[in-house]
């Protein structure tokens, strides 16, 4: 599958609005990352470009909102993307959305790319983010469905719903909350899904602190065999050594394989970023080296 005119042309969209946050409209919002990757392992170079983000214009007539989002990859001959968008509409501290929207798992995670590799991130978000994303990164059919969110100031809480009609004929269910108070963060989420007579579970939770000097944290997932059929733990942790400057650690433990990373990222202009870091495992793979220019916002 070639989704390549679409992923390049949003992306060349994004990168002038997320280099000036200033420039978007008011009442648009914007998240997420588009970022040129460069892998290097063992005389073996690959390299292409990667984006997750997503747009939201705020209520403008009664409550009535859109949110739109992009996951895709233009990588050594690999071109996938993934629009979503959704009608929405805010009535006190609650969202309803309808259409494409984004599975909440992916709000209720702070987990990192191991080693910074974006790459990489795509092949473990499944431990963390479900299928929602993969499978429609996947494939042609865009999955109908609905969300809600809800915000109670320290409590976070969200659920989807999604449709995949073509292929398995699969329906995926998501549930998620997230807790802060003060450093403190916690969360949980889960999500099942039933496709012709085929059906999984994911169960994910989190728990850490964040200040603006460091952020540490750790992770537990557990999927049956419609996922990983394993329990996976991980942690990570960021120290900032100036505010621009963050040295990152974290490690992936997926069954009997060990996967651990480190790096740093220096942002120097307006959300513009470069990063250096190394990925490894215990035995499934070499050590991979990853340069990286990009935007976050």
């Amino acid at each position: 599958m070639t989704k390549k005119p679409v992923l390049l042309v949003l992306a060349a969209l994004a990168i002038p609005a997320t280099a000036n946050a200033q420039s978007l409209p008011d009442g648009v919002t914007a998240k997420g990352y588009v970022e040129y990757e460069h892998l290097t392992s063992d005389g073996d170079d690959a390299s292409g470009i990667i984006g997750d983000f997503d747009v939201s214009v705020a209520p403008f007539m009664g409550g009535v909102g859109l949110d739109f989002g992009l996951i895709g990859l233009d990588f050594e001959g690999t071109s996938e993307s993934a629009l979503f968008g959704a009608l929405t509409y805010h009535v006190g501290n609650h969202k309803f959305s309808v259409g494409v929207p984004r599975s909440v798992l992916k709000d209720h995670t702070r987990m990192p790319d191991v080693g910074g590799v974006r790459y990489f991130g795509f092949e473990t978000g499944l431990i963390t983010d479900g299928i929602v994303d993969i499978a429609y990164l996947t494939s042609d059919e865009a999955p109908l469905g609905v969300r809600y969110d809800g915000d109670f100031g320290m409590v976070k809480v969200g659920a989807s719903y999604h449709h995949f009609s073509d292929g398995a004929d699969a329906d995926v269910f998501g549930l998620g909350a997230t807790y802060t108070r003060d450093i403190w963060f916690a969360s949980a989420s889960v999500e099942h899904f039933d496709a012709d007579g085929h059906n999984g579970t994911l169960f994910h939770t989190e728990i850490g602190a964040k200040t603006d000097l460091y952020e540490a944290g750790i992770g537990l997932s557990n999927g049956d065999d419609g996922y990983f059929d394993d329990t996976s733990i991980m942690a990570w942790g960021s120290y900032y050594v100036m505010p621009q400057l963050a040295l990152n650690a974290s490690v992936l433990d997926v069954g009997s394989t060990t996967i651990y990373g480190v790096g740093a990222d220096y942002t120097f202009w307006n959300g513009a970023y470069a990063q250096l870091g190394y990925l490894d495992s215990d035995d499934a793979f070499d050590g991979i080296w990853d340069v990286s220019l990009g935007w976050k916002f």
